[in-house]
């Protein structure tokens, strides 16, 4: 006895449909979406993060310039320029480091939607360290949500 097979062939379309077409370009469009959002959402973290790293850095930079050289260093902050400066007992020193001139501006392109909100050291926008690195007052600065509190006394900053 003799079996025969029969297979049985399938055809197979050589393309896609409009619908998978179509649904695969929503995806592609959603995905995005999501990663530009994020990507957003990322970057204006990481700006933040930015800001606060050189607002704090140059505050125990000026701390310990103020020691060394046993003089008041004094950080001077403009809230509708979004920058600041740092002083001595002679003006702004205009070789602090990163600084342009004397001045760190907070409003360039790298650090854009970044807004110092309010400064606050005893009534005053100036942060103060005396000959032996102690402040004269503390205070907050706060940076969109973020706030740096400077403890009065020591100089020693906290960001939440």
């Amino acid at each position: 006895m003799q079996k025969i097979l029969h297979i049985k062939s399938k055809t197979f379309s050589k393309g896609f449909s409009l619908i998978e077409l179509v649904v695969i370009i929503v995806l592609i469009g959603i995905f995005t979406t999501m990663a530009l959002t994020r990507t957003s959402t990322g970057m204006t973290t990481i700006r933040e993060k930015i800001a606060i790293d050189q607002i704090t850095n140059d505050i125990d930079l000026a701390r310990s310039m103020a020691f060394a050289r046993n003089e008041t260093i004094t950080i001077k902050f403009n809230i509708e320029e979004e920058s600041y400066s740092v002083h001595d007992d002679s003006g702004i020193i205009t070789d602090f480091p990163n600084s342009e001139n004397g001045i760190i501006s907070l409003d360039n392109s790298n650090l854009r939607n970044l807004d110092i909100k309010e400064v606050n050291f005893g009534g005053s926008s100036d942060l103060q360290f005396l000959p032996l690195g102690d402040t004269v007052s503390g205070g907050t600065i706060t940076l969109n949500t973020k706030t740096i509190t400077v403890t009065a006394v020591t100089g020693k900053w906290i960001v939440g």
